[in-house]
């Protein structure tokens, strides 16, 4: 009887692992696109083959918990982590990320002498990389770097600018027929600049500075062709973001697109190119 009792115990521990195994656990995230509801600041997140490249880390008081999530989402090693710019609002979270996670690599702009910050995080990244904790680079043309399936690019060598916004790092992630583009904060001035260096008829844009009137051009929207627009800011916000002119934009040329403090994260799946919401 005890071993009938064992035996019976075991197939029913059986059965539920093999239950287990044909039901879904777990939200399958692979060949993805996440851009965080990180309030009125920026944080992607792309995942392709277990890999994953982090573009900016938002910053503190934001609707989503960066290391939270990432540990939601079982992240143990951060293979690319791209600091677009340095305004805080994109930066904030680096070091945390920096000090949970392994880092493969840091990607920095390339800036003048002038446009260095003298701040903690900036000389922090240059200490943590001479003690060999990850490698830095600094952002030129064409770099490119694997993740997964695809490949981040460097669209361009950092233009250096009083205004900050325009040293960001512009990207494009490329994985088959897939292409997404990441101005970060880069205005009209410089998308101009960027425009014939850009490819057309991509699948995913983010907004360039969260929305703002002043970036996400006429020119540009008309050079990419998104099918699809994302865009990072805060509810309510204090600058108005997104503005009614890059919207009307967008509706002009029937683009479609979400906001991440109406949607929350925005998940765009690259496999199946539809767009989901967490």
């Amino acid at each position: 009887m005890k071993n009938f009792r064992f035996l019976s115990i075991l197939l029913c521990i059986c059965l539920v692992f093999v239950g287990c195994e044909a039901l879904p656990t777990a939200k399958d995230y692979n060949n993805t696109i996440t851009m965080l509801n990180v309030g009125q600041a920026s944080a992607t997140l792309i995942e392709s083959d277990g890999q994953f490249c982090l573009i900016d880390a938002a910053k503190y008081g934001g609707e989503t918990d960066i290391i939270s999530y990432l540990t939601e989402r079982k992240v143990k090693k951060i293979d690319l982590l791209v600091l677009t710019h340095f305004h805080y609002d994109h930066t904030s979270h680096a070091m945390d990320v920096i000090r949970n996670f392994d880092i493969g690599t840091v990607l920095l702009p390339s800036l003048s002498q002038e446009n260095i910050p003298d701040s903690y995080l900036y000389k922090s990244l240059q200490e943590d990389a001479k003690n060999g904790y990850f490698t830095l680079e600094y952002a030129a043309k064409g770099m490119q770097f694997p993740i997964g399936s695809g490949t981040l690019t460097v669209v361009d060598d950092t233009y250096n600018s009083e205004n900050i916004n325009n040293t960001s790092i512009a990207t494009t992630f490329t994985l088959g027929d897939f292409t997404y583009v990441n101005m970060a904060d880069t205005e009209q001035d410089r998308e101009q600049y960027l425009v014939d260096l850009l490819p057309e008829n991509i699948s995913f844009l983010t907004a360039g500075h969260h929305g703002s009137q002043d970036a996400t051009s006429e020119q540009l929207l008309d050079r990419l062709k998104p099918q699809f627009v994302g865009i990072s800011c805060g509810k309510d916000n204090d600058y108005g973001h997104p503005h009614t002119k890059m919207l009307k934009r967008l509706a002009d040329r029937n683009i479609p697109y979400e906001i991440t403090a109406e949607k929350g994260n925005i998940v765009y799946c690259i496999d199946t190119d539809s767009v989901e919401f967490d």
